[in-house]
Formats: structure tokens, C-alpha cells, sequence
């Protein structure tokens, strides 16, 4: 028993500095971990490998504590970047820019790890903490790029057969038979970052070198990709040979892992080569130079004390200089001061328009309202019109309140598809994407537009709306709104009726929401 005791205190002597060092950066981070956690409980998105990564990292963790034994020290060289970082971190909470506040969590681990352990030790937990990087939810930037990349291959894929189509965007439209859009969920990023993260982990467990680690982290990406290029071009291959009846355009997600899982036959292929490469093998049969580890003397227990004093009081620090910003979602969106009933426009009392709306969450404001136009049969509208507005309206961009995040969604893709695609210029030059979608089970047609707000700049395209954002910091502006117009007529010219309405109501909507940026700022000062 009193051998077990020593043995425990020992334990906890030798793990207090990092307790109180992570104890302290953890209160300063831990809004910011609860938003990613958050993310990962979305099986949906590209993140829900989150867990897994993280359970795989504690493993690495232990395996690396378990081979080496740490002394641990004071190393104020380490000091810097750890500032540095503390101090990007705290600019994105002032700013409100979560990706740059995302960025940080590893170098700030990485950083507090360092001051404590110093380089020739901490390089050991530079792949295990260095694969939580791979569960930030900041590689929704990477979406675009990786869809139009995606939509370039097809497009020559396609070209390779008797197919007719058009391009438009990310849109792939089969002439006479339906279109496609290669959206977020298409772009490959969920299989970019499992492709990554499991070379990343075969390397630390079975690789020495840096130059094989490379090799198959490259092959990684490379697979990946490819994975992806291939399930969506099967995909519209088949929708075009079945006339959109083929069962993997409902049941594509499952249909992708497999793709992707038969990608990883080569990849570990290419690991084993890797490893009976001459290096490796040298790599293995080399004995390590050990140097020297600092001996726990008295000044040395004095400096690793001095140092977990600062290190710790540096988060907590910034921690208190920090302004408390309100990060609750509200349970119920507030309505937008907003008007646009009146002379020419009256309310109809529905919630949708044929059974379509936007999916948008967690708006801090809002206004929805189904109108018709009356004067009648005028300018084109029939009895058989009817007209919708909608402005989601987002104070300030947090976790599960964004204008951009993948669960917000202009229309349903389970029941409705786009079918031609165009571009309107509202009042001022604003720009608008247009779509005309068809219901997949019936005939019904509806044209609509939409743009985003986003402190004070106009975006269509959903990465520059996000990157809008970033902009955004050299004025006072932190809000982001959804707007969009709809109309559904059973004979008319849905372009023209959009335009006829935007240049309408426009004004109004612009109005009302900058209004409302307006009163919140003054209620803040």
C-alpha cells in the first residue's frame, strides 16, 4: 500500500505542471472546443470523424509516454510563439472569426507542451496532437475550390461519352433529363480529411522517415480526391442512363465510402513499399544518441515552477482582458422591423410556396411573408402567382449561427432539383443567384434568387460570403444576412417577375436590416 501511494504521488507530481498549465488554457478555450465538439455530434457533415480522431490522438498520446520517459523543464525560448498564438487567438474572438480562433488550438496545445518539455521532447507529440488539425472546422474553404475541381474532371469525364450537358457553375446540367450540382457534400473534403488523417496515423505507427511520411500523406490526397471524381461521375452517369431513376442518386453517401474505402487498398499498399525501403529499415536499426535529460536539482524544480507560473497566468490573462460576448443561440428568432405588405403587395397565409422554403438555423432575426401582387393580371402575374420574401438576419457569426454552414439550405435537394440557372442585379448593382427548380414528383416549378449581407459587402458564392467576413474587419459591421426573392406563376416569365419584385421591395429590405445593425450598436455603446 505505501509503495502504491508513493508511486500515486509521484504520478501526480510529475503530471501537475501540465494540469495546472492545460487547466489554465482550457478556460481560456474552451468556448471554442465546445463549438467544434458541437460540429463533431453533426454526423452529417464533414466533421463526425471528430470522436475518432480524438480518441485516436490520446492513444498516440499514452503510446509515446509509455516509450519515453519526459523530464519535464522551463524552455522560455517557447515562450514567443506561445504569446503569438494566444494573442491570434484572442484577435479572432474580438473580431469574431472563428476559423482564425480554430487555427490556433493546435499550435496553442503544441505551444504550452513546448514551454514545458522543450523541442527534443515535444517533437514526439507533434503527429499525435497535430491530428486533431484534421477535426477543425476550418476546411469548409477548401469546399469550392475542391467542387470546381470536381466539376472540371467531369466535365472531361463526361466529354469522354455520347452524353450532351452543360456546365454552369457547379451545376451539371444533362439536356432533357435532369441537372446535378456538385455541392459542399460533393466537393470530397470529408474523404480529403479521413484520407489525411489515416496517413497521417499509419506514418506515426509503422513509418520513420519524414520523406516516406510525405510520400504517402501526398498519395493520401491524391486517392482521395480521385475517390471522389469517381463516385460523382458514376453518379451522373447513371442518372443520365436511368432518366434520374437510379437509386445511387438517393443513396450516394453510402455509395462514396465505398469508392473511398477501395481507394485504401493502394494506400496501404503504398505504405508497405514505403516501409521496406532501404531508409526505413536503416531508420529502424538505428540507435538514437540520447543526450542528456535536465536532472530534477533544485533550481531546476525552481525554474519548472517559475515557468508553469507564466505559462499558466498567460491564458488566464488574456482569458480576463477578453470582453464576455454573448455566444448563446436564441431559441427562437426575433422578427426583422420589416414591412412589405402595402398597396401593390398582399399577404397570403402560408408558410411556404408549393411546399418550398428556405432551411436556414438559428437566425437571430427574421422575416418571411408569401405575397401576391395586386394589381392582378398586370406585368405579367396571373392568378394563379404567388410571391415570397425572406430575410435571415445573423447579429454576429458563431458556432451554429452562420449564414454559411452546411446545414442552411436555399432548397431541399430531396425534393427539389434546379433545372435552369441565372443571374439578376438588384437595386444599387446588388448582385443575385437565380435558379428555376423543378419538384422531383411532380411538374412544379418555382424561380428564385437569393444573396448574402454580409457586414456590409454583397456575395453570391458561398466562399466569398464566408471569406466576406475577413473583409469585414476594417468596419464596424459583424452581422450577415440570407436574403431571398421566389415566385411561382403557372405561365410567365419568372426572371421578369423576380426583377419586378427586387426592384419593388429591394430598398426596403437593404433599409431594414441596416437598421437593425444599427440599433444593436447603439445599444452596445
Amino acid at each position: 500500500m505505501a509503495i502504491g501511494r508513493i508511486r500515486f504521488r509521484g504520478l501526480i507530481r510529475a503530471a501537475s505542471p501540465f494540469l495546472l498549465v492545460f487547466g489554465a488554457l482550457f478556460l481560456l478555450i474552451w468556448p471554442t472546443v465546445e463549438g467544434i465538439v458541437s460540429r463533431w455530434l453533426r454526423f452529417d457533415e464533414s466533421y463526425s470523424h471528430g470522436f475518432l480522431l480524438l480518441l485516436v490522438s490520446v492513444f498516440l498520446i499514452f503510446r509515446v509516454l509509455k516509450q519515453r520517459a519526459l523530464v519535464p523543464g522551463f524552455y522560455p525560448l517557447w515562450l514567443m510563439p506561445f504569446v503569438l498564438a494566444l494573442l491570434a487567438y484572442g484577435m479572432g474572438d474580438l473580431l469574431r472569426v472563428q476559423a482564425l480562433q480554430h487555427l490556433m488550438l493546435v499550435p496553442l496545445l503544441l505551444g504550452a507542451l513546448a514551454i514545458l518539455l522543450g523541442w527534443k521532447q515535444v517533437r514526439f507529440f507533434i503527429a499525435p496532437v497535430g491530428l486533431l488539425f484534421f477535426a477543425m472546422p476550418v476546411w469548409d474553404f477548401l469546399s469550392w475550390t475542391l467542387q470546381v475541381i470536381t466539376v472540371e474532371i467531369n466535365q472531361l469525364l463526361l466529354g469522354l461519352f455520347d452524353i450532351e450537358f452543360e456546365i454552369e457553375g457547379v451545376f451539371v446540367y444533362l439536356i432533357g433529363v435532369g441537372a446535378f450540382e456538385i455541392a459542399n457534400g460533393c466537393s470530397g473534403l470529408r474523404y480529403l480529411l479521413v484520407g489525411q488523417s489515416l496517413s497521417l496515423i499509419y506514418g506515426e505507427l509503422n513509418l520513420r522517415t519524414l520523406r516516406a511520411r510525405v510520400i504517402l500523406f501526398a498519395t493520401s490526397v491524391l486517392l482521395a480526391l480521385f475517390a471522389n471524381w469517381i463516385r460523382v461521375f458514376v453518379i451522373i452517369y447513371m442518372g443520365h442512363e436511368t432518366n434520374m431513376q437510379s437509386s445511387l442518386i438517393e443513396d450516394h453517401e453510402s455509395f462514396g465510402w465505398w469508392v473511398f474505402a477501395a481507394t485504401l487498398i493502394p494506400l496501404f499498399l503504398v505504405g508497405r513499399r514505403l516501409e521496406s525501403m532501404k531508409a526505413e529499415r536503416d531508420s529502424d536499426q538505428k540507435v538514437e544518441a540520447t543526450e542528456p535529460l535536465a536532472s530534477f536539482s533544485r533550481t531546476g524544480a525552481m525554474r519548472l515552477k517559475v515557468g508553469v507560473v507564466i505559462t499558466a497566468l498567460l491564458p488566464v490573462l488574456v482569458w480576463a482582458a477578453l470582453p464576455s460576448s454573448d455566444r448563446d443561440i436564441k431559441p427562437e428568432p426575433l422578427a426583422l422591423d420589416l414591412k412589405l405588405v402595402g398597396e401593390r403587395y398582399g399577404p397570403l397565409f402560408s408558410t411556404n410556396l408549393e411546399g418550398w422554403r428556405p432551411r436556414v438555423q438559428n437566425p437571430d432575426w427574421l422575416y418571411t411573408q408569401t405575397l401576391f401582387d395586386r394589381r392582378g393580371a398586370g406585368d405579367q402575374s396571373g392568378p394563379g402567382e404567388s410571391l415570397f420574401a425572406a430575410v435571415y438576419s445573423y447579429d454576429y457569426q458563431r458556432e451554429g449561427a452562420e449564414v454559411i454552414q452546411y446545414s442552411n439550405r436555399v432548397y431541399d435537394r430531396e425534393r427539389w432539383y434546379p433545372e435552369t440557372f441565372f443571374t439578376l442585379s438588384g437595386p444599387g448593382k446588388v448582385p443575385l443567384k437565380g435558379l428555376t427548380l423543378r419538384q422531383r414528383f411532380t411538374d412544379t416549378r418555382i424561380h428564385i434568387v437569393y444573396t448574402y449581407y454580409v457586414e456590409g459587402f454583397w456575395e453570391t458564392d458561398n466562399l466569398r460570403a464566408k471569406l466576406a467576413q475577413v473583409w469585414g474587419l476594417m468596419n464596424s459591421r459583424s452581422d450577415a444576412s440570407l436574403i431571398v426573392f421566389a415566385v411561382y406563376c403557372e405561365d410567365c416569365d419568372g426572371k421578369n417577375r423576380l426583377s419586378s419584385l427586387i426592384d419593388s421591395v429591394m430598398e426596403e429590405v437593404v433599409t431594414a436590416v441596416n437598421k437593425q445593425v444599427a440599433e444593436k450598436k447603439r445599444g452596445e455603446d
